[in-house]
């Protein structure tokens, strides 16, 4: 029987699905999940996900890039951007447990990702948790003045482009089984000690 963890890793999937271009995916929602015998209230609480993350996409996007320091949004990989997504829709509209979703979320990066990435997104959850108070127009603020910053820096400093600090890819560091946008079988998360009692 289908739980919210196997809930969880099939809105990753559909969310990686969208993410990579594929926006017509909102139209097999509910087909894709009764395939993958995600039923009845495990069902419902997929589509609240997705369809959620969706709804609050644009300040789910913005708490990520506010909390990320020395990367591009842009190169964050697929899945891992999917997975980011997921957790900080849970964790600032939920009203779930923070730790629960972030554990959640890493247990589902390591089953399609590498230890980098894992570490990666528990640092940025994690702050997006500690920071879940903050308004998005203070975000905005802060945002706005960083690349204030940002540009005065590059106007002052000579060959700017010669000592840009290089940003990490996280799109080479994405699982093989990751690289085309069609939404793969949602396959069960490995077993691990309560994970499919937690959320």
């Amino acid at each position: 029987m289908a739980t919210r963890t196997h809930a969880r890793v099939a809105v990753a999937q559909l969310l990686y699905a969208y993410g990579s271009g594929n926006d017509g995916i909102s139209k097999f929602v509910e087909e894709i999940l009764s395939e993958h015998k995600i039923k009845n209230a495990q069902n419902e609480f997929a589509k609240t996900l997705f369809n959620g993350v969706l709804e609050h996409l644009e300040e789910v996007d913005l708490r990520i890039k506010h909390q990320i320091k020395n990367w591009d949004f842009e190169r964050i990989g697929d899945m891992e951007r999917a997975i980011l997504r997921l957790g900080v829709y849970e964790i600032i509209f939920s009203g779930m447990d923070k730790a629960i979703v972030i554990n959640e979320a890493l247990e589902i990066t390591k089953n399609f990702s590498n230890e980098t990435s894992t570490k990666f997104i528990n640092g940025i959850l994690d702050g997006i948790a500690k920071n879940a108070t903050l308004s998005v127009d203070s975000i905005k603020e802060q945002e706005a003045h960083k690349q204030e910053i940002n540009n005065l820096e590059t106007e002052n400093t000579p060959n700017s482009k010669g000592f840009e600090k290089p940003k990490r890819d996280f799109k080479k560091l994405e699982s093989k089984n990751y690289k085309s946008s069609k939404t793969r079988s949602l396959k069960p998360l490995k077993n691990k000690k309560n994970s499919a009692k937690k959320g």
